[in-house]
């Protein structure tokens, strides 16, 4: 008897242990699947990466108290589940209502939006301006490449830098052009956290515009404006986060080539000329 008294006394003792765990104080929590790795960030933020894809994606779930954001829908390269490329995925981690917003529109970051039911756009006029009847047609130049998605319909509009309360969690969406004059990144208020899609991610960067590069430079100087270092950065493709040090790190690399200390390569690039930037460890690619 005293044994079995042994025995329930240290099993309650490890129930107490495991149910005050903070999970944000813990290590995080990594679930491999075939397809997605979930790895839970802190208690309520998950990014879902997509190691096998083609593009290397990273989107993410962020849930508050009474609903939950979805930032980007991932490369649609996978057979999913049930029918289901990614929602099967998401609705596993939460089961409050979804609002997604894509970081931009590039083919890589839109390919499962029609499992989505409430689509949210950022408010930007530029964007209003060529919605019908509450519907968006992307075009050839919006999607990068492929012709898919054709339409969506847009359920909601985003405010720009202006608190959004998903409960008891406040995020802000800042468009951030550089990438694409339609970026945008998540600024979690609450926990400190900053999503900046394909804006900054570890890994080349990428424009389209020679003009993109004094808008980047302004972009950066904004965001280093705005974010202290007691933010974590997560990009859209590869390794999740970002050390902090790499916002700086771009701006001198575009002060850099803004001075023409930096000199470019040609070379080609899926199969079109590129003006190719490197500097201490970093690259961007231009396209002509």
């Amino acid at each position: 008897m005293k044994i079995k008294k042994i025995i329930l006394i240290c099993l309650a003792f490890l129930l107490i242990i495991a149910c005050n765990k903070d999970v944000s104080d813990s290590t995080p929590d990594i679930i491999k699947e075939n397809w997605y790795k979930t790895t839970n960030i802190n208690k309520n933020t998950y990014s879902i990466e997509e190691p096998q894809s083609s593009q290397g994606n990273v989107s993410y779930l962020l849930t508050g108290d009474s609903k939950a954001i979805m930032f980007d829908t991932g490369s649609g390269e996978n057979k999913g589940q049930s029918g289901s490329k990614i929602i099967y995925k998401i609705k596993e981690l939460t089961s409050l209502p979804i609002t997604l917003i894509l970081s931009h529109f590039h083919f890589d970051h839109n390919q499962n939006i029609a499992e989505f039911d409430k689509v949210a756009f950022p408010d930007l006029s530029f964007l209003k301006q060529k919605v019908v009847n509450n519907t968006y047609t992307f075009t050839s130049n919006d999607l990068f490449i492929g012709n898919y998605p054709n339409k969506i319909a847009i359920n909601e509009w985003l405010p720009i830098n202006i608190d959004i309360d998903l409960g008891n969690r406040i995020i802000q969406v800042l468009n951030i052009p550089g990438h694409t004059s339609e970026s945008v990144a998540i600024i979690d208020k609450t926990n400190k956290i900053a999503f900046l899609g394909d804006y900054l991610y570890n890994g080349p960067l990428f424009l389209f515009d020679t003009n993109d590069i004094s808008t980047y430079k302004e972009t950066i100087d904004y965001l280093i404006a705005i974010l202290d270092s007691d933010y974590k950065l997560f990009g859209a493709h590869g390794k999740p986060e970002i050390n902090y040090s790499t916002l700086k790190k771009l701006q001198d690399f575009l002060i850099c080539i803004q001075d023409n200390n930096c000199k470019p390569i040609s070379k080609q690039y899926w199969n079109r000329d590129v003006l190719v930037y490197e500097d201490n460890g970093m690259e961007i690619i231009l396209f002509l």
